[in-house]
This record gives structure tokens, C-alpha cells and sequence, in this order.
């Protein structure tokens, strides 16, 4: 089912890594991938992985890490594969950038280099060319936090809670600007805060319960199947009325 070695996605993951003076381990530690998926990845061994929908959480977790675009690496790996990209999720909107301290994270001359650095070893080999997309450093793979002994979330913001009964990929858009893209470990939880929308898809349904608002919505979805839903600071509290997943 998976291929061998030339894909040029584990040559990149590699080189982006080492660009970043950034060890196996650290990767392993940042990222809460385990280290012996890491060398698979960069091994291009996927066959040695958990299945088709781990491979590509895992390819969008570390690529997103190294600052390569996510998209466009597990885009790479299904057409290696010989699939079709086309349940690959595009990118999300990108709004213009409203603070200088970010706007110049982006364009620091250390950027060049990482770029330059993809570029030179070959990724154009099925499809794996132009994966870097943005060169400052890459975001921490966790949205901050919210605390478990927070006071109660106002209504003018709205909280989810995704808690992983087993592995799953997560994918979330917060306010149109936050992106988050990880695999959610079992056990573990990711707590994330909007101030008008969060639009969230899980690679597979029922692999996780949902807390809204402060109420608890159990195990959406379909097992085997992807669960899509967006969520409003109103959604789910007193005197509101109930959304409907995938909006």
C-alpha cells in the first residue's frame, strides 16, 4: 500500500530538521511524535506506520513544525501513493498580517537559507517540490492552553475541548487566523479559545469527546469516517440553539 523511498518528502523533513539545528529527540519532545515515527517519516518508511490517516496527521504535525507547508507535503505523499489530492483540505484563508512583530518574524534573512536549503536537495521528485512555503520559525505545535482551573469561559468567546479516547488527527482554524494541525495523543487534550468562530475536522469520527462552551457533547461523528463542525460563542449555553456540525 505505501511506497519506498524516493517520494522526496523524507529528504525534506530531514533537511528542513536539520536546518533548525533541531535533534531527532527535541522534534520528538516538541511535537509529542513518538521518535521512531519521526525516523520513519524521514526514512519515508509510512509502511511502518499505524495506517493511511496516521501517516498523514504525522506528515502534517512535523511538516507544520519545520515550517514546511502541510498541505502541500501530504498532497506530495498521496500522489506518491498513486491517490487523488482531492480530500486533501486546502490551506485555510489567510488574513493580512496586523502586527509588525509578526510581519517581521516572516521576513528575517535566516529565511533565505532554510529556503535555499530545501530547494537544493531535489524535491521535485513525485510531486514533493515547493513544500516550504513559510520561512520564520515555525509556530509551537500547541495553541496555548487553557487552564484546567480557569474560571468559566465568557460568552463572548467560545472554548472547545477535544478530548482523544485513541490517536487522532486534529485540525482547527480559530477565528480564521490560528491554525492548528496535530495529532491529538490518547488520553490527551487540547483545549482551544476564539473569540467568534473555531472550525475543527477530526480525521475520524467518534475518536474523541467534545466539550463546548462548558457543555460536554460526547463522541461526534461516524467511526472511519472525518467529523467537520464549526462552533460561535453562543453555541450550546443557555437559551441557545444547538448548531449543526460542518457549518
Amino acid at each position: 500500500m505505501y511506497g519506498g523511498p524516493g517520494t522526496g518528502i523524507g529528504p525534506a523533513l530531514r533537511k528542513a530538521r536539520q536546518t533548525r539545528r533541531k535533534s531527532i529527540e527535541e522534534a520528538s519532545r516538541d511535537t509529542h511524535i513518538r521518535i521512531e515515527y519521526l525516523h520513519a517519516l524521514e526514512r519515508e518508511a509510512f509502511g511502518s506506520l499505524q495506517g493511511d490517516v496516521y501517516v498523514r496527521g504525522f506528515l502534517r504535525s512535523y511538516s507544520s513544525y519545520l515550517g514546511l507547508n502541510p498541505d502541500k507535503v501530504v498532497s506530495a505523499y498521496v500522489q506518491a501513493m498513486g491517490g487523488a489530492v482531492d480530500d486533501v483540505p486546502g490551506p485555510p484563508p489567510v488574513k493580512p498580517l496586523q502586527r509588525p512583530a509578526l510581519h517581521k518574524v516572516l521576513h528575517r534573512r535566516g529565511n533565505w537559507a532554510l529556503a535555499v536549503s530545501i530547494a537544493v536537495i531535489g524535491l521535485a521528485a513525485a510531486g514533493a517540490g515547493g513544500l516550504l512555503t513559510r520561512g520564520g520559525p515555525a509556530p509551537p505545535p500547541a495553541s496555548p492552553p487553557v487552564s484546567g482551573g480557569a474560571a468559566a469561559p465568557s460568552a463572548r468567546t467560545v472554548t472547545v475541548k477535544i478530548h482523544a479516547k485513541r490517536p487522532v488527527y486534529l485540525r482547527a482554524v480559530v477565528d480564521g487566523q490560528q491554525v492548528v494541525s496535530t495529532t491529538v495523543r490518547a488520553g490527551h487534550t487540547r483545549d482551544l479559545e476564539g473569540a467568534g468562530l473555531i472550525r475543527i475536522q477530526l480525521a475520524d469520527g467518534r475518536s474523541a469527546e467534545l466539550t463546548v462552551n462548558g457543555q460536554p457533547l460526547g463522541s461526534p461523528g461516524v467511526r472511519g469516517h472525518p467529523y467537520k463542525a464549526s462552533f460561535q460563542p453562543q453555541d450550546f449555553r443557555r437559551g441557545a440553539s444547538t448548531p449543526s456540525p460542518g457549518g
